[in-house]
C-alpha cells in the first residue's frame, strides 16, 4: 500500500483504554499500556485516532503532510521516518524508533540481537514482518522471547486491527506496541478494544421483576479464554441496557464448572461485541469477537470457539434504570446463571429478588445492523 515504512538497509517483526504515546518497554505485564502509531496519509485516519482515543502519533514520510496534522490538535505528534536509514524521527530530530525488516530469519535475528544494546534503549523496535504471506507469528513470538527483560521497546507494523492482535497476544505478553499501517479509518477505531480492552461504563439497576417463562433456543457461549471471577458477557433483550451475565466459572457441587461458557440467553438476545457494537446471540459462531467485560467495566476481546443452541426453560427479569427506564433480559432459569452485583459479587437468578441491584451497561441510541445509528424516534419494550 502506499505510504509503507521503510526498513533499514542495514539489517535487513481490563479501567479507562490503556494507550501509550511513547514507546515503553517495562515493565512487560499483560495489561500495561501499549503504544499505538498511526503510519498513515489520509487525515481521516488521524481525526479518527483523535476522536475514538487510540493515539495522537502518526508517522509519516511527508513534510506537508506532517504540517498538516501539526494544526488538527496541540497534543499531536507527528513523527517523520528516513526512508534510507529506516529511522523515525521527532520533531526536534532525535530518533525514537528503527524499523528493521524481518521477512527473513536473518532479519528478524538481526532485530532481536539488538535488544541488549544499551546505546539503542532509548529508541524503540519496530518490526516489519512485511506482506503477502509472510511468516509473522513465529518471528513475532521470538522477537518477544529476545526482548523480554530488555529496556527497548518492541513494536510490530500491523495493516489491520486483527494482525496487531496476533502481535499484542504473543507468547501472551506481546509486543509493547503497534504501528497500524492504514488507510482506513474503521481500522484505526478498531484498535481501541485490540490495543487496550478498554472499558465499559457499567451502572446500576434496580430488579423489579423475576417471571418464570417458557422454554426458549437459549445460547451457551464457548469462548477461545477461560473467564475470571466476576466476568462475563453483556447481554440482554434491548442494545439500549445490557446486563453483564456472568461466566459459567463458579465450582457449585452439582454440576462442573465451565470456565469458557455464558449461557447468554436466547437467540434473539443482544451481546455487546468490539468496538461499540452488538450482536444478535443467533449471528455467534466459531470465531466470532466478543466482548469479555469484568465487574469493575475492564474489558478484553476474545473469539467464540462454539455456540450451544438448545431448548430451555427461561426466566424473565426486569430492572429500572433512572435514565433508561425498564431493562429486560431473557435467561436460562437455571441455578449456574448468574447476573453480577454492583460490589462485585455474583447472584444466581434463581436467588435474585425484587429490589436487587445488578449492573448493567446503558447505550441510548438507535442500532442498525448492531451499529449504533442517531435517529429521532425510536423504542425498545
Amino acid at each position: 500500500m502506499r505510504g509503507a515504512l521503510a526498513p533499514s538497509p542495514r539489517v535487513r517483526r481490563l479501567t479507562p483504554p490503556r494507550l501509550s504515546t511513547r514507546a515503553t518497554a517495562s515493565p512487560r505485564r499483560i495489561d500495561r499500556p501499549r503504544t499505538i502509531w498511526i503510519d498513515t496519509d489520509e487525515i481521516d485516519c488521524v481525526t479518527t485516532a483523535l476522536e475514538s482515543g487510540v493515539g495522537a502519533v502518526v508517522v509519516t514520510r511527508s513534510a506537508a503532510f506532517a504540517a498538516r496534522c501539526g494544526t488538527l490538535a496541540s497534543g499531536m505528534d507527528v513523527l517523520t521516518i528516513d526512508v534510507e536509514s529506516g529511522s523515525i524521527q521527532d520533531a526536534n530530530g532525535a530518533t525514537r524508533a528503527m524499523v528493521y525488516a524481518c521477512e527473513t530469519p536473518e532479519g528478524v535475528e538481526a532485530m532481536n540481537a539488538s535488544a541488549r544494546s544499551a546505546a539503542l534503549s532509548g529508541t524503540a523496535a519496530v518490526m516489519d514482518c512485511g506482506t503477502g504471506g509472510n511468516w509473522s507469528v513465529i518471528p513475532a513470538e521470538n522477537a518477544v522471547a529476545a526482548f523480554a527483560g530488555s529496556e527497548r521497546a518492541l513494536l510490530a507494523v500491523a495493516s489491520t486491527a486483527s494482525e496487531a492482535r496476533v502481535f499484542l497476544e504473543a507468547l501472551e505478553t506481546g509486543t509493547d506496541g503497534i504501528v497500524l499501517r492504514t488507510r482506513d479509518p474503521n481500522e484505526v477505531r478498531a484498535m481501541r478494544d485490540v490495543a487496550s480492552g478498554g472499558s465499559v461504563a457499567l451502572e446500576m439497576a434496580t430488579v423489579t421483576t423475576i417471571e418464570r417463562v417458557g422454554a426458549g433456543d437459549r445460547v451457551a457461549v464457548d469462548c477461545a479464554t477461560n473467564f475470571e471471577i466476576g466476568e462475563g458477557m453483556l447481554c440482554g433483550s434491548y442494545a439500549s441496557g445490557l446486563f453483564l451475565v456472568h461466566a459459567e466459572n463458579v465450582e457449585c457441587g452439582y454440576v462442573a464448572s465451565r470456565p469458557f461458557r455464558v449461557n447468554a440467553g436466547p437467540t434473539a438476545s443482544y451481546c455487546k461485541a468490539p468496538n461499540g457494537k452488538t450482536n444478535y446471540l443467533s449471528e455467534l459462531g466459531a470465531g466470532s469477537e466478543v466482548l469479555v467485560v469484568a465487574a469493575d467495566g475492564k474489558s478484553r476481546v476474545t473469539n467464540v470457539a462454539r455456540v450451544k443452541i438448545e431448548r430451555r426453560s427461561l426466566v424473565l427479569i426486569k430492572a429500572e434504570h433512572p435514565t433508561a427506564g425498564t431493562l429486560s433480559v431473557l435467561l436460562q432459569n437455571a441455578e449456574t446463571v448468574r447476573l453480577v452485583r454492583p460490589n462485585g459479587e455474583h447472584v444466581s437468578v434463581s436467588e435474585l429478588r425484587p429490589g436487587a441491584e445488578v449492573l448493567v451497561a446503558v447505550d441510548l441510541c438507535a442500532r442498525h445492523a448492531g451499529t449504533a445509528v442517531d435517529e429521532a424516534v425510536w423504542s425498545e419494550r
